[in-house]
């Protein structure tokens, strides 16, 4: 159904450029169909998305201007889609996209007009009805063309207004709660409040500061938990028995330490080895507070070095059998753990072939007492 129409004086090519014309001149994109009929649009989609029917002149409005021949020219009727402008603003988007092709037929009559190329149109701006002649059509007063001159081409300035931008306000509670949001509901506010003169320049300018520097704020927050999850993998990475990195143990199960054999006796028990060499100076008495409980220990065959890999395996598979007869369960059932220690390459070759089993609990840095027997 047509918002409006206008009974141009003109065939239909004319009439067609004369309201692409008058159109233009409001702003609006103009492009010919190939039915013959005129599409026309303004504002940005965008910004319509974001702030709905709150976009003001910057909402998304788009129309057809249908032409048809009649008796005295060409007869041009305004059509929109209510339901275009319903899923833009809703209700009230599709009232305000309305208003608008009502508003662009009208100004857009008041200007052909001007030029006496109307045979009934809206009266332009300062002629009196009566003046005019008189009449309506689609509720707009109609009177004989009337040569006037015509109004400047630029858009006059906004008149200011007491009130406040509704999507400055939105900006300003969006860029404490949602930062990205303020920053684009600020940027429509300011360019709407450089239209209509509204107030609210402030809070729009608050929003995108407020958005701004909290998006920096979640920016670095974010990065630092990176860094710390990189950080902490790596951590793991280097105790995998989750023992304190100050002050304990330095040496993993497959990085075998310099050891001296006449020390390590079954059930003795050592400090925490924080240079990862076991020697006399590392037993301490069972009743005091200790890291390792030496549980098994045994030879590994003569030969040629068999390769570090090899010795982890051996070592595995030795301290796990004698697991049970010294803590009473099997290791798969246990909640202690063990660490061994054998030769190296360099340790091989002067005639180091043994392997002796650490015992510890995951649980607590220190044990206090043996752990013979234990069950656990």
């Amino acid at each position: 159904m047509a918002s409006a129409e206008l009974r141009l004086s003109l065939p239909i090519d004319r009439a067609r450029d004369a309201l692409a014309a008058a159109l233009a001149e409001q702003g609006f994109t103009v492009q010919p169909t190939a039915s013959g009929s005129l599409e026309v649009e303004r504002g940005s989609l965008g910004t319509t998305i974001v702030a709905g029917a709150f976009a003001g002149q910057d909402m998304h409005v788009r129309f057809d201007v249908h032409l048809s021949e009649i008796d005295e020219g060409t007869l041009a009727a305004f059509e929109h889609s209510a339901v275009g402008g319903f899923f833009k603003g809703g209700a009230i988007g599709a009232a305000k996209s309305g208003d608008v092709v009502r508003e662009a037929a009208r100004l857009a009559g008041a200007r052909l007009a001007q030029q006496g190329l109307l045979t009934v149109a809206a009266p332009a701006e300062g002629v009196s009805v009566a003046a005019a002649g008189g009449g309506y059509v689609n509720g707009y007063p109609g009177y004989a063309s009337t040569a006037v001159a015509a109004p400047p081409a630029s858009a006059p300035a906004p008149v200011p207004t007491d009130r406040t931008n509704v999507v400055a306000i939105v900006a300003l509670v969006l860029g404490f709660v949602v930062p990205i949001g303020g920053i684009v509901a600020g940027a429509v506010a300011l360019a709407q409040i450089k239209r209509t003169g509204e107030k609210g320049r402030g809070l729009a300018i608050g929003g995108i500061i407020a958005g701004g520097i909290l998006s920096v704020v979640v920016f670095l927050v974010g990065l630092a938990l990176v860094i710390l999850t990189i950080i902490g993998a790596a951590n793991e990475a280097n105790d995998p028995f989750g023992f304190p990195q100050d002050g304990d143990v330095t040496i993993a199960p497959d990085e075998q330490a310099a050891v001296d054999p006449s020390v390590l006796t079954l059930g003795a028990c050592l400090d925490a080895l924080p240079g990862g060499v076991i020697g006399a100076n590392n037993v301490v008495d069972c009743a005091q507070p200790h890291a390792f409980e030496i549980f098994a220990g045994f030879d590994l065959a003569d030969g040629a070095f068999p390769g570090d890999a090899a010795i982890e395996e051996a070592a595995y598979a030795g301290c796990e059998a004698a697991y049970p007869g010294y803590v009473g369960v099997s290791y798969n059932d246990s909640t202690l753990n063990y660490y061994f220690v054998g030769p190296t390459e360099q340790t091989w070759a002067s005639g180091d072939r043994e392997v002796s089993c650490l015992l510890f609990d995951p649980a607590t840095e220190l044990s206090t007492g043996s752990l013979a027997g234990s069950g656990r």
